[in-house]
This record gives structure tokens, C-alpha cells and sequence, in this order.
């Protein structure tokens, strides 16, 4: 059988129904192949970051791994902001790029180029994948594919990707004498439980901090809740923009166990002497992440699932009756002054009011991004994923792409956001995807105009000053997609959008000075961020 064919049809027997990509000349034969598989069907995004960023809301909406492919040069460097992604947010997908014929691959070091569209993607993206390699005999292909598929899912998830020579993909294989990839031994994991349930038993006021470890290691049921954000206990969001009374919450706890989060200074906050006396415990699959040593901790190097599966094994009848009323008070005195400050808070928990279980959303990056993780109340089967460590504005409208393949999926953007990848609307109208878009346009990058007006005197330059953005009602008309506008204060009914799965782009316009509170200014710690509370905890 042809390369190409093998290679899709491998994908296939690992799991691969679905691959997100971009057609050009140096994949047209895995592009035919995938045609060919009555199995694996191709997604044809708008543009090769598009394709980078469904495969990468494909994986999250659904529990597993995916695929995205690109031809060679601008096409595999178009991936490079996805596949950084995936790295920073531990997403499992491979990323298949073309290259040019082997012997027409550059033998000089000191030239540039010699074939069209050759480009050294391999050493580009080692920074920001756990596994990259060209293949260049086909001899190999198996072997190279295994290899990255369990390099990908195997210890803390992340990208991996694949260059393959469009001769390699052309030439003919017989599958049975190809060489496979033979898995390691699964790693031992410490656990440690003991010191950990003593430490849990002696607290007073102890305090779990639930980070994206446990969903990427599947924890949710060894952790006791299939929902976090609807447990009674929980004590909200942390952290730079968190909810006032989780960081009180944070600061006053003397026990924190830390489940898959890395304690960043987006966490913390730059100011750590709250955490001076705290008996802190981080569980990690990363020795990397438990090697920083900014905070005193202990620290445990394991599988989430696999550590909480043994703490489980004990019992726990903790007198925290004080703390928890604690934690309730700050609640209710805090959060309807504060997570509901602002009138975009307040119609941002109608939109997630207005969802059903099991729908996706993701957010872009910035001022929405704040509000939507502050207004956060899921149902029963939602998920929210945004991009945490890379930052990318753009992310959520192509994420969404690969999210409404299984669940519908509402996007919640904002105006910068929503033009640094609006071509995916054709997407989403040419496969009719059930996705939900709700821009927050107030006209301007309103979380670096906040920034500006702080530390330089007011001058709002390329976030107000030489910046515009258009009617996204009437571009998304002219894909053929149902829109509408509305002002933030209007009394309009959600239930016109949310009653079906058609998709729809809601234009919400919002005054300029838009800001997001509370929020934790440089050098202050966690507990007090701006405004600053007058009256004494």
C-alpha cells in the first residue's frame, strides 16, 4: 500500500476519526489518503492556525488526543502558535507537516533554502513539543508514528509533531515488515499518602486547589465531584483576576493541596508572604514544575488519578466546621458586590444561565476571557477551556470548530479576539456547527488599555488610538450565518439564541471603559486586590 494511506489508516486504528488541516502540495497525498479511509474524515479549516487550534478544542471537548496537518513552509509555520499552545496547556495532538522531496532538502548548511517552501519546521518547534522528528526513510514511518503518539499521551501530555517528505508519502510499504514502536515500562509514581492524609487531618482550614491536572489525567471522579464549579465547598477562581473570595480564601488557608496547578505568578501573585506558613503539598506528574522552588513545599511526584485513587483509601472526618462558614460568609458578602461588579459580569452569567449540559465553551484572551472564568457556573457535562499559558488571541473561535463536533459549543470573545481568526466563520456555516458566538465589543484591547492608563500617563496607543473594529453582525451575514446586535444594558431575551443549536454571532456593544475587578496589582498579595476593601475582614 501507498505511505500515505498506511499512515492515515494507522491513525485510524489508534483512534483518529477526525483531522483538522489545511490542503497544500506537500500533503496532497495524506490529503487523498484520508479521502480514500471510508473511516477518517478531513476538516478543511480557513487557515493552517485554525486548523492548529480546532485540533486542539477537539482534544479538550472530548477527553482524547487529535490530529492537524499542513503543507511545508508558511503552512507548517502557520502551526507554530497552536502547537506552542498545546505545549503551555498540555494538549495531546500531533502535527503532521509536509516537506519537500529528500533530495530536494537542502544538503548545504550554509544555504537558506533549495527546495519551494522548504523550511526547517523540526528544529523550529523542539522548543515547544515533547517529540519532533523528519522522516526520512520510509522503513521507519510506523515506528516514527507510534513513537509520537505515545510520546504525546505518555507523563505530562503535550504536542508532538511529524515532517514527512512528500516522496516518503508517495512510495510504496508492506505493512508487515514495518517495525513498530515497543512502549517503556509505565513509570512508578511516589505517593506519599500518609504524610499527605495526616497533614489533610491536622488542618484547620485547609484548602484544595484544583488545577488542569486532574482533567487532563482524568480525575474527576477519584476527586469525589463530576463538576467542580457546582460542589458547595468550592471557594471560585484565583488568582490576578480570581474571585475576591477565593483569594481570601487562599491567603487564610494554613493547608493547600495542590492538584495539577503550577503556583505561576498569575496564582500567587508576586507578593508571597502569605504563603510563608502554609503547609503546602504539590502533586505534579511534572518533576519540573515541583523542582520550582519559589514557595516552601512538598512535593509528589505522581499521576493525579493515581495519587487520589490512594488517598481515597482513608477517611476523613475533618472539624472544619469554622472554616467553611468562613469561606460561605466571604461568599456571600463578596460575591454579588465584586464577581458581579461590572455590567459585563452580569451579562455573562446570563449567557451561561442560558446554556444547557454538556455544551462547550471556550474563551478568547483578555478582558472576556476574565469576565467568562469570573462569571463561570457550569452544569452538569460542560467544560470551559481557554488558552491559559500561551495567551493566544484567536483561540476561541477555531477551538470552538473542533469543540461542536460533539457538543455545542458558545464562544465567548472580544473584538480583538474575534478578528485574528474570523475566517473560521466559514467554517462553521459550510458544516453547519452548532456554535454560539458572543463578542464583547467595546471597540477597543481593553486588557492593555487598562495597562496603558496605569503606567503611561493615558496614552492608548494601537489599543484605542489607531484601532477599529467592524460589524461582526454584518460579517457574519455575509457568511451566512444568522447575527445580531445588541447594546449590554438592552433587555434582550437569550433564549432566541440558546433554543437551538444553529449557529449565531451575538454583536454585543459595550462603552470603551470597560474594566475588569477585582484585580491584583503588581507587588500587593493575593488578598488584596483593587478596590481595596474598607471594611475589616
Amino acid at each position: 500500500m501507498k505511505s500515505s494511506d498506511f499512515i492515515i489508516e494507522e491513525l485510524y486504528r489508534n483512534g483518529t476519526t477526525k483531522i483538522f488541516g489545511y490542503i497544500g502540495g506537500m500533503i496532497a497525498h495524506l490529503v487523498d489518503s484520508i479521502y480514500k479511509n471510508p473511516n477518517v474524515e478531513m476538516i478543511n479549516t480557513v487557515t493552517e492556525q485554525g486548523a492548529g487550534f480546532a485540533a486542539e478544542g477537539y482534544a479538550r471537548a472530548n477527553d482524547t488526543f487529535s490530529v492537524a496537518i499542513a503543507t511545508s513552509g508558511p503552512g507548517a509555520t502557520n502551526l507554530i502558535t497552536p502547537i506552542a499552545n498545546c505545549y503551555f496547556d498540555s494538549t495531546p495532538v500531533l502535527f503532521i507537516t509536509g516537506q519537500v522531496n529528500t533530495y530536494e532538502y537542502r544538503k548545504y548548511p550554509n544555504i537558506r533554502q533549495n527546495g519551494f517552501q522548504e523550511t526547517n519546521i523540526v528544529d523550529m518547534v523542539k522548543p515547544v513539543t515533547k517529540y519532533a522528528k523528519m522522516i526520512t526513510n520510509v522503513e521507519d514511518i510506523k515506528y516514527e508514528i507510534q513513537k509520537a503518539l505515545y510520546t504525546m499521551k505518555s507523563g505530562r501530555k503535550g504536542p508532538v509533531l511529524l515532517d514527512i517528505p512528500m516522496d516518503i508519502q508517495r512510495l510504496e510499504v508492506d505493512e508487515k515488515t514495518l517495525k513498530g514502536f515497543i512502549c517503556p515500562p509505565k513509570s512508578e509514581y511516589q505517593t506519599n499518602v500518609e504524610d499527605v492524609e495526616k497533614a489533610i487531618k491536622t488542618a484547620n482550614r485547609p484548602l484544595v486547589l484544583v488545577g488542569n491536572g486532574v482533567s487532563l489525567a482524568n480525575a474527576k471522579e477519584e476527586l469525589g465531584i463530576s463538576s467542580v464549579e457546582k460542589y458547595e465547598n468550592n471557594a471560585g477562581l484565583i488568582g490576578t483576576y480570581g474571585n475576591r473570595y477565593g483569594n481570601l480564601a487562599l491567603a487564610d488557608c494554613d493547608t493547600l493541596l495542590v492538584l495539577g496547578a503550577r503556583l505561576d505568578i498569575r496564582q500567587t501573585g508576586s507578593d508571597l508572604s502569605v504563603f510563608e506558613n502554609k503547609n503546602i503539598i504539590q502533586v505534579d506528574i511534572d518533576e519540573n514544575e515541583l523542582a520550582c522552588d519559589k514557595l516552601k513545599k512538598t512535593v509528589i511526584k505522581s499521576d493525579i488519578k493515581v495519587f487520589l485513587k490512594e488517598l481515597n483509601k482513608f477517611d476523613f472526618e475533618l472539624n472544619i466546621d469554622e472554616w467553611n462558614k468562613q469561606i460561605c460568609d466571604w461568599k456571600c458578602r463578596y460575591d454579588d458586590n465584586f464577581k458581579h461588579f461590572s455590567v459585563a459580569n452580569k451579562f455573562l452569567t446570563k449567557i451561561f444561565e442560558n446554556s444547557k449540559e454538556n455544551d462547550i465553551f471556550t474563551s478568547d484572551v483578555g478582558q472576556n476571557q476574565m469576565w467568562a472564568a469570573q462569571s463561570a457556573k457550569l452544569k452538569a457535562g460542560q467544560k470551559f477551556f481557554t488558552s491559559g499559558g500561551h495567551g493566544c488571541m484567536g483561540f476561541a473561535l477555531p477551538a470552538a470548530v473542533g469543540g461542536g463536533y460533539n457538543s455545542r459549543s458558545i464562544v465567548i470573545t472580544g473584538d480583538g479576539g474575534m478578528q485574528m481568526n474570523i475566517q473560521e466563520l466559514e467554517v462553521i456555516k459550510r458544516r453547519n456547527l452548532p456554535v454560539k458566538i458572543i463578542v464583547m465589543n467595546n471597540s477597543n484591547l481593553g486588557m492593555v488599555r487598562t495597562f496603558q492608563e496605569l503606567y503611561f500617563d493615558g496614552r492608548v496607543e494601537s489599543t484605542v488610538w489607531d484601532y477599529s473594529a467592524p460589524d461582526f453582525a454584518q460579517i457574519a451575514k455575509a457568511y451566512g450565518i444568522n447575527a445580531k446586535t445588541i447594546n449590554i444594558n438592552d433587555d434582550f431575551d437569550l433564549s432566541e439564541i440558546f433554543s437551538n443549536d444553529e449557529p449565531f454571532l451575538l454583536n454585543v456593544k459595550m462603552d470603551l471603559k470597560t474594566e475588569v475587578e477585582p484585580r491584583l496589582q503588581f507587588g500587593n498579595p493575593i488578598n488584596k486586590q483593587h478596590p481595596l476593601l474598607e471594611e475589616k475582614l
